[in-house]
Order: structure tokens, then C-alpha cells, then sequence
């Protein structure tokens, strides 16, 4: 053993760390970080601790003190916060908090005693991480990809994303029963708030989208900023900008947009009025349905009424038209009636002016005529007409015929004629 080394009890150590720290740090000083493990058990205190995050992801911190905040001076600090911006301590959260250090000897413990806080830091820093999401988003072309997609109308099958059973949820269904209309919702519990909840947002997105709705709503009720700054996270935004689903936002906080209602299709102030909205537009698209009915049954009155005068005019035309042909038929009927009375009576006389010519023209022919002017028939005894002395043999006997009677003789070599 080395006698010149002090030898120390473990509480007189911890009283010369506990003076030494005091003779280092003899004043309050600022220290920036990131909190995480925040607690709040019954004795009303806080305990956190402030972390230097590494800057390869999934690696341990680079350093981390604890930190302890009396209940009486973390009444001061939640007022400070809420007053500069709504926001709260939380995890995740990005501060740079005036402190003290202490050494607590009963337990060996190095830790830092805060007294204060600076907001403008921390709004400072989420000011300045948006502002790099939205330029990175913008640069890529993504940024109005959803906004840009077209809205179904109707949009009666949406998809709801948020926590079941809050106020938001109850808000969101309640506006969409009051309205009557058959809307078909597809739900998705996820957590809106703490530490993963950003993963969990982008996956139910992901997951409600598969069920093809006409548009998904992402809604949650009001809170500070720091609950909110989970709908800033990057990859709820890429999460929407990649969708073929228009997104729908209805984020309670009045003020600020987050970076998820930059990115949806539309966004909306409240819960309510996300919903409010779907239920307006479907009431315009029955109104719109409803005076294209009326309009098309006016049409259709007009048109039949049309239908009916011009049929009354065609049928008036038409029995016009038929009395004028009745009528000329009816004068051509006369006209030929009377022709044809006319040509009855005409045509018997004509008939017996040739008849009697006709009559005259047989007397004139007749044999008895041709024989009263002193001609004479001679035929043989067989009756065959005697034309030329060449007709006739010797010894024939003819037969003459006068006009009052007939000679018979018989024919001679000498060429007379016995009688």
C-alpha cells in the first residue's frame, strides 16, 4: 500500500467532487441536446436525459447527462414554452436548457439541475428542419405530386387514418353520420403522437391505400407543437408525396402548417372540417345529379310537348292535304263520268252509222244486186263456178243463174250451149 495516497471515505469523496464541480462551475450555464426518456413520476419532478445523438443513425449517443427539473420551476418553464410557440417538453425534442451541474453523493450521481429553457432555439431548429425538408422535396419534384392527383367525385370510400377513439375520431365519424350520405370508411388505428409514432403514420397510409378508397383523410386533434412535429417527419411526407391516393389533412393546429399539409392534396384546419369538406363535395355532386334530373325531365316535357304540336300540325296537314286530293279526285271522277256518259251515248250511234255502212257495203255485194244489173252466174251441175270456157267439157251440164231464175243447158264441142 502506497501510504502517501489520501485515503477517503466514500462521502468525504463525494463532498470534494460536489465542491469541486462548485469551484468549476461556479455559475448556471446553457447546454444544447436532445431529450429523451422524459418521466414525470408522483412526486410531480422531472427527470430526462439530454443526449448528443450520433450522427450515423441506429449509433449509441456521442454523450448524455441526466437531468432533473423541480416540479416548482418546471411550472415556469411550461409557461415559457407554450407562450413562444405551444410548445412542450417532450421526447425527441431539440432544446438548449439553462442548468447547473450537481453531484449527488447518496447516490453517486452527476447530473444537471435545470432552471430554464430557450424556445427561440427550439423553434428555431424545427423552423429550420422543415424549411430543408420542404427544399428537398421541391428540388426532387414531389412536393405537389399529391396535390396534383385528381379527385374522385363522388369521394364515398375513404380511408381514415388516425387514433380510434379520440376526440379527432369521433369528430371526423360524427360529421360524416350527421350528413346521411352512404359514406364507406376504412380505418386505421395509429399512434399521432411520441416516439415512433411517424413510422406508424406512414405505414397505416401505406397500408389504408392498398384498399383503393377514392381519398384518405389523416386527422388529429389539437396539441403543442412538439406533438404535432411528428407530421413534419420526413417520412410521413415522402410517404404522402408517393401515393396515387389523394391525402387529405385535418391537423388541429390553427396556426402553423406542418410539413404533411404541405405535401397533401388539401388540408384542412380541424378534424371537422376535413370531414366537412368530404360531405360538401358529395352534397354538390347529388345537387349537380339532382338539377341534371330536373333538367333532363324538363327537356323531356319540352320535348313531348314539341312532339305534340308538331304531331297536331302534321295531323292537321294531312287531313288537309287528303281533302284536296279527295277533293280533285272527286272532280276527276266527275269529269270521267261524264266523259264516259258522253262517250256511251255517242258510241252506239257511231256504231250504227257502220253498221248500216257496213250493211250497205254487204248489199252492194250481194249476188242478187250483181245479177238484177243483168250479170249471170254459170256453174257446173255440181255447183262448181264456172270461170273460162276451159272449166267446161262437152255434154256438161250447166246451170245459169239470172236475176228471176236459172236456165240449164249442156255444153257443146261448138262451144254453144244447148239448152
Amino acid at each position: 500500500m502506497d501510504t502517501e495516497l489520501p485515503v477517503l471515505s466514500v462521502s468525504r469523496l463525494g463532498s470534494l467532487v460536489k465542491d469541486g464541480l462548485a469551484v468549476l462551475f461556479p455559475e448556471e450555464f446553457w447546454v444544447e441536446g436532445q431529450i429523451t426518456n422524459l418521466r414525470t413520476p408522483r412526486s410531480g419532478h422531472t427527470y430526462l436525459d439530454l443526449v448528443e445523438p450520433s450522427d450515423e443513425p441506429g449509433r449509441p449517443p456521442v454523450a448524455a447527462f441526466s437531468v432533473v427539473l423541480w416540479k416548482q420551476t418546471k411550472v415556469g418553464i411550461d409557461r415559457t414554452l407554450a407562450e413562444a410557440g405551444d410548445l412542450a417538453l417532450g421526447d425527441d425534442l431539440q432544446v438548449r436548457i439553462r442548468a447547473s451541474i450537481d453531484f449527488y453523493p447518496p447516490h453517486g450521481r452527476l447530473q444537471l439541475k435545470m432552471t430554464g429553457v430557450d424556445p427561440g432555439f427550439t423553434l428555431g431548429l424545427m423552423a429550420a428542419q422543415r424549411e430543408r425538408l420542404l427544399l428537398a422535396l421541391a428540388t426532387e419534384g414531389i412536393l405537389g405530386r399529391n396535390a396534383s392527383l385528381a379527385l374522385s367525385e363522388p369521394a364515398l370510400r375513404i380511408g381514415l387514418v388516425t387514433s380510434i377513439g379520440s376526440a379527432a375520431h369521433a369528430d371526423f365519424c360524427t360529421e360524416l353520420e350527421r350528413s346521411g350520405i352512404a359514406f364507406d370508411l376504412i380505418e386505421r388505428d395509429t399512434r399521432v403522437q411520441g416516439d415512433g409514432a411517424a413510422i406508424d403514420i406512414a405505414e397505416g397510409l401505406r397500408i389504408v391505400a392498398t384498399y383503393g378508397p377514392d381519398v384518405i383523410a389523416l386527422v388529429r386533434g389539437g396539441g403543442s407543437a412538439v406533438d404535432l412535429s411528428v407530421f413534419d417527419a420526413e417520412v410521413v411526407a415522402r410517404t404522402i408525396a408517393g401515393l396515387a391516393v389523394p391525402v387529405l389533412t385535418g391537423i388541429g393546429h390553427e396556426i402553423d402548417r406542418s410539413i404533411a399539409d404541405e405535401v397533401a392534396h388539401t388540408s384542412y384546419k380541424t378534424p371537422t372540417a376535413c370531414a366537412a369538406a368530404l360531405v360538401g363535395a358529395a352534397r354538390v355532386f347529388a345537387d349537380r345529379i339532382s338539377a341534371l334530373r330536373t333538367a333532363i325531365a324538363d327537356h323531356a316535357h319540352r320535348a313531348i310537348d314539341m312532339a305534340d304540336r308538331q304531331r297536331t300540325d302534321l295531323a292537321g296537314r294531312t287531313i288537309r292535304a287528303a281533302n284536296a286530293v279527295l277533293r280533285h279526285h272527286t272532280d276527276l271522277l266527275a269529269a270521267g263520268q261524264s266523259r264516259l256518259l258522253h262517250t256511251a251515248s255517242a258510241l252506239p250511234q257511231r256504231h250504227r252509222e257502220r253498221l248500216d255502212a257496213l250493211g250497205a257495203r254487204l248489199r252492194a255485194l250481194d249476188p242478187a244486186m250483181v245479177l238484177a244489173r243483168g250479170w249471170s252466174i254459170t256453174r257446173l251441175s255440181d255447183g262448181t263456178l264456172v270461170r273460162s270456157p276451159r272449166d267446161v267439157s262437152d255434154g256438161d251440164t250447166l246451170v245459169t243463174a239470172l236475176a228471176d231464175g236459172t236456165v240449164t243447158s249442156v255444153a257443146s264441142a261448138s262451144g254453144r250451149m244447148t239448152p
